[in-house]
């Protein structure tokens, strides 16, 4: 008896038959349903509307422990794809059988639900970390003076039981309705464990046990333990460690600025020499410069070496670079002078021992020797070979006596300046010179001092000495 009324009913609409399918085409047929919400007879947009609206008003209640908040289901990463759930509802328009069954039969469809992973797992993760049951993987890390590798324990830690999150949210989205969903927590195994990353700390450990020597020729260098250990990575992926693994660009480094500290820069030398050309005395040694030739290869079979479980010692090789030497030409006579003044070169000099200034040009003397008087016992003029670097016609002098008392000497004449606060200079209030009693510098008659002043320009040398 059924079945003769199921196959009458078209034959029962007969040409009427084809307005109803005109009617339905793009309308919800009769008996259909989203969630349990009747939406027969209804346009697309009109049931879109009801979808929308319905996924909107969805609420999740969230029990954990004494906590509890209400969120949406955007918040815990899933959406209502109103336009699939509509097509969902209207597949059955595409078909004659549906429509004649329609008339005896309902049709519920669930809402199409899109889920991200990411915020759902974070918001799993969150209710673990706020119910303080968040576990930890074991990790390797640096010790405090990071010499050596030492392990982190894991900690044993919960994840939220699906069935009482994930799958109540997951119904609540497809029957677009509210709910609570009573948060459990059960067991989970940390992806790393305390004895996984005790056997990757002994590796790395092996490592930095491992002898890493480079010799330059004089000393030997060995790597120490903190440097070694800058050279291990301990990889970490998937929830696993791996083995150790060395940093060849540290280790590059390393052998880099051995290679920097052993090379020598060369540094020319300075000789005087007599006009044929014979060396008269050595000014300033020179010395050959080297460079390491092979920093790269030393590099690389240490890392080598000690990526396969051995130690290492290599040598640094090296191509030398000569020095070069400046010859300084000195005037016939000077080498037996206080200074080897080159041919035609003005100097002055100033003799401590006899109180005397005398000026050369070469070994030549132009004026002199005159009577000085320099420092005293206390206060003594400096020795040494120095240049005229400032003059000055008139000033006034200031400084401290031996006793640290300040001193004031107005109108100064003709100081030529050749060492800090040391000059040449008049000194108009002496009757007479041949002694030790200046406060450092050399007093010689106001005219000495105005004739050097004229005779020495910046950059005479001034050799003062006993």
């Amino acid at each position: 008896m059924l079945l003769t009324a199921a196959v009458a009913v078209p034959m029962v609409l007969g040409g009427a038959g084809t307005a109803y399918a005109a009617h339905y085409q793009d309308r919800a047929l009769p008996g259909s349903a989203v969630a349990g919400v009747p939406v027969a007879g209804l346009t697309r947009a009109e049931v879109e509307d009801i979808v929308r609206e319905r996924a909107a008003d969805v609420a999740i209640t969230i029990e954990a422990g004494e906590a509890s908040r209400a969120v949406t289901l955007t918040d815990l990463g899933y959406t209502v794809d109103v336009d699939a759930t509509v097509d969902a509802v209207l597949a059955a328009n595409k078909s004659w059988s549906s429509y004649a069954t329609s008339l005896l039969s309902d049709r519920d469809v669930d809402a199409v639900v899109r889920t991200d992973p990411a915020v759902a797992e974070a918001v799993a993760a969150d209710l673990v970390g706020k119910a303080g049951k968040a576990g930890s993987d074991a990790r390797v890390e640096l010790s405090k003076k990071k010499t050596s590798f030492r392990v982190v324990p894991a900690v044993q830690g919960h994840t939220v039981e699906a069935d009482s999150f994930q799958d109540v949210v997951a119904a609540a989205a497809r029957d677009l309705s509210s709910a609570t969903a009573t948060v459990r927590f059960t067991d989970v195994t940390p992806d790393v464990t305390t004895a996984e990353a005790e056997e990757a700390a002994a590796a790395a450990n092996a490592i930095v046990k491992r002898k890493v020597v480079v010799s330059d020729g004089e000393d030997e260098h060995a790597a120490s333990a903190r440097a070694k250990a800058s050279w291990v990575t301990i990889p970490s992926a998937d929830g696993s460690l791996g083995a150790p693994q060395l940093d060849a660009k540290k280790i590059r480094s390393w052998v880099d600025s051995l290679a920097k500290d052993a090379k020598v820069t060369p540094r020319s030398g300075m000789r005087n020499v007599a006009p044929s050309g014979s060396v008269l005395t050595v000014v300033k040694k020179a010395r050959d410069g080297r460079s390491v030739t092979n920093a790269a290869a030393v590099a690389t079979a240490a890392a080598e070496a000690v990526a396969a479980g051995r130690a290492y010692a290599g040598d640094f090789e090296y191509e030398t670079v000569e020095a070069t030497w400046t010859d300084r030409v000195v005037a016939p006579g000077a080498e037996r002078l206080a200074y080897p003044a080159a041919p035609g070169e003005k100097w002055i000099d100033v003799d401590l021992g006899s109180h005397t200034m005398t000026a050369y040009v070469g070994a030549d003397v132009v004026y002199g020797p005159i009577s000085m008087v320099n420092g005293a016992p206390e206060t003594p003029t400096v020795a040494g070979t120095f240049r005229v670097y400032h003059k000055n016609p008139m000033m006034t002098m200031r400084g401290n006596n031996a006793d640290g008392s300040p001193y004031e000497t107005p109108n100064v004449p003709w100081s030529t300046f050749f060492h800090r606060g040391y000059a040449l200079h008049g000194a108009p209030w002496r009757s007479s010179f041949g002694y030790t009693g200046s406060h450092g510098c050399v007093n010689l008659p106001v005219g000495a001092a105005k004739w050097v002043y004229d005779f020495a320009t910046v950059g005479t040398a001034v050799v003062s000495h006993r």
